[in-house]
């Protein structure tokens, strides 16, 4: 049975009318406390490796669950939430199996949302100058999807993703820590809904096997870590398992029943694709410097995997949609300066069949 029911949080009408006009309608407030088990749960998370190479989280762990450490005095945070969803266009092109995660088809969502909360935080100080106020989103050592619950703006799916009876799990979150204290939202149980009781398709669903299991996942594995924070060399075993997956992974959104009413956001910025949701392979092999890459991607997301982390995937992609049609770039990249780069165009020449691939020579 699907379980879902659109629900919003009771705000201070001061508050709402500042996100409103900034277009965030989502928006719940809580306390600048964490629940008793928060950070234990974490340390144990941390302990057994799933971070990766992601150790910028081990740094991050005593401001994880305490805004204190973030901004001294912190009593609130203003949690909101932004639509990003597009359906995904029918092409018939040699790129069509190349994916990009939702969200990274258009403008950079931290300079989108950067922009407003900037002017919500200037209207909250010229309110309010005795107190104090930083906005954030994604870029703070804060553990977002906790304080998102607690707010009341969504609940954590099965997958660990934040799911709202609006938008279900396509949004962004932003938040605002404040010492000035705003009283918590309540949230009554299951308000925007649950996870169907039997529901594992998003586990099952996962090539790469990092959701082991209800709210708990592998970092180290998932296709978006692989494809953006990891900066090595992917695991050869896992190279096949990212399928046309050019930079993040939506498969976990994509098969969720709570994501069925999916509303196409409105934001301009999502609507004017950067990237896309297809780049084409050949023009990401193709670039030769640092320069142009960030020429063509200046304000898109995968502007954040550089270089040769993109074109590293590229490679694994080619390898995976079967395109022979790449070879000639793939085995340029062959012997290209960059270590990385070199043996994953190497590794997508075997894994193509090439037997004069430089790699059988090495």
């Amino acid at each position: 049975m699907l379980v879902q029911r659109p629900w919003q949080p009771e705000v201070p009408s001061e508050i709402n009318s500042l996100f409103a006009a900034e277009g965030m309608s989502l928006l719940g407030v809580c306390d600048a406390v964490a629940g008793p088990d928060a950070t234990r749960e974490y340390d144990r998370w941390l302990s057994l490796g799933y971070a990766g190479t992601m150790d910028y989280l081990h740094r991050h762990r005593d401001a994880k669950y305490h805004p204190d450490h973030i901004l001294s005095g912190t009593r609130s945070i203003l949690l909101a939430g932004l639509n990003y969803y597009r359906r995904l266009p029918s092409e018939a092109s040699p790129d069509a199996a190349t994916r990009v995660a939702r969200y990274a088809w258009g403008r950079d969502y931290h300079r989108v949302l950067a922009k407003r909360l900037k002017r919500i935080v200037r209207a909250l100080r010229q309110r309010y100058p005795d107190e104090q106020f930083r906005a954030f989103t994604d870029a703070t050592p804060l553990s977002e999807r906790h304080y998102a619950a607690r707010a009341g703006i969504g609940f954590t799916g099965r997958h660990t993703l934040t799911i709202s009876g609006q938008y279900g799990s396509w949004f962004l979150i932003a938040e605002v820590l404040s010492t000035r204290h705003y009283p918590q939202s309540e949230v009554p149980s299951h308000a925007h809904g649950a996870c169907p009781r039997t529901c594992t398709r998003c586990i099952d669903i996962c090539p790469t096997g990092a959701l082991l299991g209800p709210h708990q996942i592998d970092a180290s594995r998932c296709i978006s870590y692989l494809t953006i924070e990891h900066r090595g060399s992917i695991p050869v075993e896992l190279r096949p398992r990212i399928g046309g997956w050019l930079f993040g992974c939506d498969l976990c959104q994509e098969t969720c029943p709570l994501n069925v009413r999916a509303q196409d956001t409105t934001e301009p910025d999502f609507l004017t694709d950067r990237a896309g949701p297809h780049p084409s392979l050949a023009e990401i092999l193709a670039i030769t410097t640092d320069e142009a890459f960030r020429a063509r991607f200046a304000g898109s997301p995968l502007a954040r995997a550089g270089r040769v982390g993109l074109q590293r995937n590229a490679c694994v992609v080619a390898a995976n949609t079967r395109r022979s049609d790449l070879r000639a770039l793939l085995d340029r990249l062959a012997t290209a300066p960059e270590p990385i780069v070199a043996e994953h165009a190497r590794w997508a020449l075997n894994q193509l069949g090439d037997a004069a691939a430089p790699s059988a020579k090495r």
